[in-house]
């Protein structure tokens, strides 16, 4: 397996060659003007070439592969969260093994017969640090980072990853950015990432896999820079909430994070990648790691309404609908989120309840019984009986209303006290902010929301 790089006006060409595979070339594509300044060209095409093509021999099971680029700078950082993040991959195939996959990894010969490149670009003195540039995918957590970046006055430039293989949400998206310039008057930038088919199940028409998963954090990474340096914005914002660092009893036994590529450990090394490929000049903050699923939806449709009428949260590519599935757990809790805060799911876009008794299986809250050691499962099932409690209270119906009056209601009296205890546990900061500036003054604005919620 041989993958070929090639230059393109927008970004490159990659193409794979081999005695047993071929694909027509596959571009990575940034907005010309931004790619035509951007000065540290080969050295960010051979990062992008090689965790783009990370996952392709491990699905196609493939014993060696070559590339015509040079060796990556930080091949033992993706190599290091690709071992970290097995267990998470793994969890949802029944197929797949944790300990095969690490061989099967592990196994492979890869070669590099370009140039390696140390750093990225030289020193500049004239960044802007109250421009931030936002990977924009409209979820709950890019608005709200959104939302709270214009509510603390800096200028964003959002930019948007189109994988190439869900034209359905990429349909969505486009009438959401032609929304959002006539709203807002803001431009979202579009990057397209035509790699991402390389490592697609559907594409490669393989057994199902999540191997695609790992390498989509590094390119919100990687190519965020070129737009860094065009607009001298010295910091990059990365959306994920710090629960999945809590421990999670995966998968033949494995006691682990529930979402390694999602937790600090793995954010502090995103800041320190780009901070080595910048000299220094640009980093990586978290602005919503201090909340939660169900605090973040409460802020969000709260207090920026206006930026929550956005939210599009799941996949809903291989289904009747337009907006979400009505069959992932993302669906499943947003719709009772919004019951919770009185907010009609059907004018947020949903076309199907989420509470009959066949949406059981999406809620934790009613799944079988939760080892002690599973940290992720206790606090997402103390969320949910949280909502479901608010939306209880609300006059909320449904077979999945009616499990779980009967579940978790029967025979207590003091609701009050019961609510007053979870939402102490969940509507509030659940860890020290970051170092930046701009992490400080977001958790302030968060810390005063939830007060008076």
């Amino acid at each position: 397996m041989y993958f070929r790089v090639t230059p393109a006006p927008k970004g490159f060409s990659l193409f794979l060659t081999g005695p047993a595979w071929r694909a027509d070339p596959c571009e990575f594509r940034f907005p010309e003007h931004i790619w035509n300044a951007f000065p540290a060209k080969q050295a960010l095409i051979n990062e992008l070439a090689y965790i783009c093509t990370l996952p392709t021999p491990l699905i196609l099971k493939y014993p060696i592969v070559e590339y015509d680029t040079g060796k990556p700078q930080f091949i033992d950082f993706y190599h290091h969260c690709f071992d970290q993040a097995i267990p998470n991959l793994v969890e949802e195939i029944p197929s797949e093994r944790a300990d095969s996959l690490y061989h099967r990894f592990h196994s492979i010969q890869r070669k590099f017969h370009g140039d390696k490149i140390e750093g990225g670009f030289q020193a500049r003195y004239d960044w802007n640090k109250k421009t931030i540039v936002l990977p924009l995918s409209y979820g709950k957590d890019s608005l709200l980072s959104l939302a709270t970046l214009r509510d603390l006055g800096y200028k964003v430039i959002p930019v948007y990853i189109d994988e190439r293989v869900l034209p359905r949400g990429n349909f969505i998206k486009e009438k959401l950015k032609r929304k959002l310039k006539n709203q807002f008057d803001l431009d979202c930038y579009i990057v397209e990432n035509e790699l991402h088919l390389l490592c697609d199940y559907q594409v490669l028409e393989q057994p199902l896999t999540q191997l695609h998963r790992l390498h989509i954090y590094f390119v919100y990474l990687l190519a965020m820079i070129p737009f860094c340096y065009y607009y001298r914005a010295p910091v990059i914002i990365f959306n994920n909430e710090f629960h999945h660092n809590f421990l999670q009893l995966h998968k033949d036994e494995y006691l682990c994070p529930h979402r390694y590529m999602q937790s600090t450990d793995a954010l502090k090394g995103y800041a320190d990648l780009v901070q080595k490929f910048s000299g220094g000049q640009v980093t990586v903050s978290n602005l919503i790691g201090v909340l939660d699923d169900f605090a973040i939806h409460r802020i969000l449709h709260g207090r920026f309404p206006e930026f929550g009428s956005y939210q599009v949260s799941c996949h809903m590519e291989m289904n009747q609908y337009k907006r979400w599935c009505h069959n992932c757990y993302r669906c499943a809790r947003a719709f009772i989120f919004f019951l919770a805060m009185g907010i009609d799911p059907f004018e947020m876009g949903f076309e199907v309840s989420m509470m009959p008794e066949d949406k059981k299986k999406l809620f934790v809250l009613f799944g079988s019984k939760i080892d002690i050691e599973d940290e992720y499962k206790r606090y997402v099932a103390a969320e949910e009986e949280l909502a479901f409690l608010m939306a209880l209270k609300r006059g909320a119906s449904g077979p999945l209303m009616d499990l779980y009056r009967s579940k978790f209601q029967s025979g207590k009296t003091d609701i009050k006290k019961q609510e007053k205890k979870l939402k102490k546990m969940v509507f509030r900061l659940h860890c020290k902010a970051g170092s930046t500036s701009v992490e400080k003054k977001a958790a302030k604005l968060y810390k005063g929301y939830l007060k008076d919620m």
